[in-house]
Order: C-alpha cells, then sequence, then structure tokens
C-alpha cells in the first residue's frame, strides 16, 4: 500500500506530523512531498525536526510566487511525480495552494484523493483559501471533516455521506504532543515578558497586509495596545516584505518567524492573541486562550461558538475588545478536538484501500 501525504506551507506541516506516525504504526511507510512552497527555515525545515520527521521523499522547491504561477508550477513537477509513485491514495491538507495543485494533479491522472480539513466554508470568494479548499472538496474522494458544522456544509452541498468522515482536528494532535515541550520551553521569558501579560499577534493574510493603508492602521492601533500591553509579533516574510515596500514602522517588538513549539509557547503565556490565521484560531480555542480573529469572517465558525474567538472586521475595534477579553480564559470542549483525530483517519485510510 502506498499513501502519499502531501505538504507544502507551515499548517501543513502541523497537520501532516501525526498522521504520518499513526500510519507508521500501522505498518505503513507514507511517501512525504515538500513542495516548497514555504521554503524559509522557520516555516519548514524547524517542523520536521520538532516533530521529529523525516528529510521528504521528494522536494519541489517551488517557492515565493503569485497564486497562479505558483499552483502551476506545482501541477508541472507533481505531474512526473505522481506519475512515477503511482500511489494507491494522495492525502492533502489544508487550504493552501499546494493542496489545490496536488489535488488537480492527482485527478487528471486518475489517482484517488483525500482530504484533511474538509468542509471548511467562509463564503468569502476574495480569499485564495475558499476557492482552494472548496475546489478540492469538489475533487475528493475522502472528505476528512475536522467538525460536525464541516460536515454539514459537505452534505448541503451534495456529497456523498459515505465519502464524508467526521475525524475531528488534527491540528489538536500536534498541539496535544508539543504541549508539554512548549510549556517547558517558557520562551516569554527569554523575550523579558511577564507571563499573561502581553499580546501575540500574527498577520499574513493578503486582506491585511497586502493593502498598504489597512496594514498602516493596524499596525497603528497595535502601537496603541503597545503602551497598555507589550506586544509581541513574530512577522511573517510576506508582512514584512510589504513593511519594507512601503517604509511602514511600528514600536511593537518584531520577531522573526517561530517555530512551533516556541510559537506554541509564546501563545500559552499570553493575555490575548490577535490574529488572521485560521489554524491559530483553532488552538487558542482548544486551549482557552481569547483570540481575537481580524478579519470580517471565518471558516471555523465553531471557534466563535464553541471556542474564544471573536471576529473583528475594523482594526479600530481592537481597543474595545481588548478591554473586555483580555486574560479572559475559559475552559472549552470542542467535539473530536482530542488528540486522536490521526489513529480515525487511518483506521478509514487501510479500510478504504
Amino acid at each position: 500500500m502506498k499513501i502519499v501525504l502531501v505538504a507544502g506551507a507551515r499548517p501543513n506541516f502541523v497537520k501532516l506530523s501525526p498522521l504520518f506516525y499513526a500510519l507508521v504504526e500501522r505498518g505503513v511507510k507514507p511517501v512525504v512531498i515538500h513542495t516548497g512552497q514555504h521554503y524559509d527555515y522557520e516555516l519548514s525545515q524547524a517542523f520536521f525536526e520538532d516533530f521529529n520527521l523525516p528529510k521528504p521523499d521528494h522536494y519541489f522547491g517551488v517557492g515565493s510566487d503569485t497564486n497562479l504561477k505558483q499552483i502551476s508550477k506545482i501541477i508541472s513537477i507533481a505531474e512526473n511525480t505522481l506519475s512515477s509513485l503511482k500511489p494507491d491514495v494522495v492525502v492533502v491538507f489544508g487550504d493552501v495552494n499546494s493542496t489545490l495543485a496536488l489535488s488537480i494533479a492527482s485527478k487528471h491522472l486518475h489517482l484517488k484523493l483525500a482530504h484533511v480539513e474538509a468542509g471548511l466554508r467562509s463564503g468569502d470568494w476574495s480569499m485564495p483559501e475558499e476557492i482552494n479548499r472548496t475546489t478540492t472538496d469538489v475533487l475528493s474522494d475522502l472528505l476528512f471533516s475536522p467538525s460536525y458544522d464541516a460536515t454539514e456544509n459537505l452534505l448541503a452541498e451534495g456529497k456523498n455521506p459515505k465519502h464524508v468522515f467526521t475525524v475531528g482536528n488534527i491540528m489538536i494532535d500536534s498541539l496535544v504532543k508539543v504541549k508539554p515541550t512548549a510549556e517547558k520551553v517558557a520562551y516569554w521569558q527569554k523575550l523579558g515578558l511577564e507571563k499573561g501579560k502581553y499580546v501575540l499577534v500574527t498577520l499574513h493574510r493578503p486582506v491585511n497586509v497586502d493593502d498598504p493603508n489597512r496594514l498602516r492602521r493596524i499596525l497603528r492601533v497595535l502601537d496603541v495596545i503597545h503602551t497598555k500591553f507589550p506586544v509581541v509579533l513574530p512577522l511573517h516574510p510576506r508582512t514584512r516584505r510589504n513593511m519594507e515596500r512601503w517604509n511602514l514602522t511600528t514600536e511593537v517588538k518584531l520577531l522573526k518567524p517561530l517555530r512551533y513549539t516556541h510559537f506554541l509557547s509564546l501563545m500559552l503565556g499570553s493575555g490575548l492573541v490577535i490574529t488572521d490565521s485560521g489554524g491559530v484560531q483553532e488552538e487558542t480555542s482548544f486551549l482557552g486562550i481569547p483570540c481575537v480573529t481580524l478579519r470580517p469572517n471565518t471558516e471555523r465558525p465553531i471557534t466563535i461558538k464553541l471556542g474564544t474567538n471573536t471576529l473583528v472586521k475594523d482594526p479600530e475595534d481592537l481597543m474595545d475588545i481588548l478591554e473586555t477579553k483580555f486574560g479572559r480564559y475559559r475552559n472549552t470542549q470542542i467535539p473530536l478536538w482530542d488528540g486522536k483525530t490521526a489513529k480515525r483517519i487511518t483506521k478509514v485510510l487501510l479500510e478504504e484501500f
């Protein structure tokens, strides 16, 4: 039996790791493809080290480019690789460009396709991620949903119930595994911060960082927040490039991209997280850490209904939310977010193939 697991960007590595080891435990050694969509050390190689993953079997090295050029490059390389491998099934994760590219390549080669994190919907077609995940779900033979609301989306779209499996959130598997190490790291201490007394921020979505006026507004608000609580911002390469391009500055503490254990450690020590990341919405909700998502919508409404997440569209509204959310931790429990998702997926894959 030959299973291909595909990763390209930071969130993919976090989701791939638990499935890789769950398959190995059942006697199946997956073939790992790394497209190179994220190529910075902290956004790719460091994750293999954090999760003790072996070197990828295939590395495409596509690097940075526009969405369409990046997708086309990956498809072109994937055609030869998949044709040579002839796998029983190709497993893709999430909603990045690599996810869509390998989905298209797999189906054109008449290969079986499985999508982990299927059924998430924001309804915002201006987001590349919405295009990627929705198209991938159309093409997939097996749909592994992270939550019951995502499953309802798939069934409402006419997917065959026999092909839809509500398995839980595989990202939580990785979090549960790494959390003890992250707690010991206490990365906030290395930055001279006090636990529970600072704000952690992540920004990388085009809606926030590709518009100079919006990015300027966000940074101004963060500077004001910084006068009340220390603000820490690990800079995504895209965000850093745009800040340099438009000569934007900020008073908050800027960091290079962090490896998973260090970022999780900072999250665990924070009093509030401001983000536009889907994964961070999930992680904070599982951990009970207050989270503010700087977007007009989310494909993860369960993090609002059962988690700690709050949507904020306008940067200036962050100040009001800060007063009511900072330090308000609470216990949360989302069905099937229990660290056992990879085992459930593995069981299905072995039964199906």
